[in-house]
């Protein structure tokens, strides 16, 4: 279970994300971002998919505490995707090309302007 709490010394909302304690151990020889897991395409400069174990879901259930004036919880709705940024995970930005930089942040750009459609995210 996923939800909100408001932390009303800060003025924040925090996420609680239980669920996510259910993650698989992976092995350590096995990578879901390298090619062959399965999990992403053989071929690709960059990638988004769907978080396998999302902190913030589409469809919400209820929370799991029970709110009050002082201590707000409310749903966990949201959506949480994963951008793959080279199939070479390993390396950091800046030894991207800029050709590849561009390709990311066109991806960006992309999910960006979809979820921007969705006025509860």
């Amino acid at each position: 279970m996923s939800e909100l709490r408001w932390n009303p010394l800060l003025r924040t909302w925090t996420m609680v994300a239980s669920n996510r304690q259910q993650r698989p151990n992976m092995p350590k020889d096995w990578c879901p971002f390298c090619k062959g897991s399965g999990k992403v395409p053989d071929d690709y400069d960059v990638y988004c998919y769907n978080n396998d174990f999302p902190a913030l879901t589409l469809n919400p259930e209820k929370p799991d505490v029970e709110g009050s004036e002082l201590y707000k919880v409310a749903e966990n709705y949201g959506k949480c995707e994963v951008i793959l940024y080279s199939p070479e995970h390993n390396k950091t930005l800046p030894q991207l090309s800029i050709e590849h930089i561009v390709k990311l942040i066109n991806l960006w750009t992309e999910r960006y302007e979809e979820l921007s459609k969705d006025k509860k995210i």
